[in-house]
């Protein structure tokens, strides 16, 4: 796979995407920030944003020069179509091992690292996390999200 480094302003956002993606752009803005950008936006030939749409937002946002995209050249217009959906409705198929999730935050607390860069809110990690993480703010168990609690049952800590 190609990557090329393309000035922003110069990538199409795709006009008929169906994702609404305003609510994630200051997330994505930070963690761009942290991070480093590390995930391609991913074009067509035309420089139509086919994955991405949310990157592109925040590295106009952020004013970058430059972000990496990755040109998936001789798909059809209904590959194009059919990739955009799938490349966001992928993450809703996933699910989350509570268990290991929580490991994983767990062992990030124990660093000065601030903690929404993972995504998730404090009140999120605390209820994920139980009274255990040094951070933990008490929560009722019941007012946990609804993707999390369709694969697990919610004990009190």
């Amino acid at each position: 796979m190609k990557i090329k480094l393309i000035d922003p302003t110069n990538l199409l956002p795709y006009e008929r995407n169906p994702r609404h993606n305003d609510e994630a752009i200051a997330t994505l803005e930070r963690s761009i920030s942290e991070f480093g950008f590390r995930q391609p936006i991913v074009v067509d030939e035309e420089m139509v944003i086919l994955a991405g749409h949310t990157r592109h937002q925040a590295a106009l946002n952020m004013e970058l020069d430059l972000v990496p995209i990755h040109i998936a050249d001789g798909l059809s217009e209904e590959q194009k179509k059919s990739f955009r959906i799938m490349d966001n409705k992928s993450a809703e198929l996933a699910t989350w091992d509570r268990d290991a999730l929580k490991q994983e935050l767990a062992e990030l607390s124990e660093f000065d690292f601030d903690m929404t860069l993972t995504g998730f809110s404090l009140d999120e990690i605390a209820r994920l996390g139980g009274t255990d993480l040094e951070f933990a703010i008490p929560v009722n168990d019941d007012d946990i999200e609804e993707e999390f609690s369709d694969d697990y049952e919610m004990t009190n800590v």
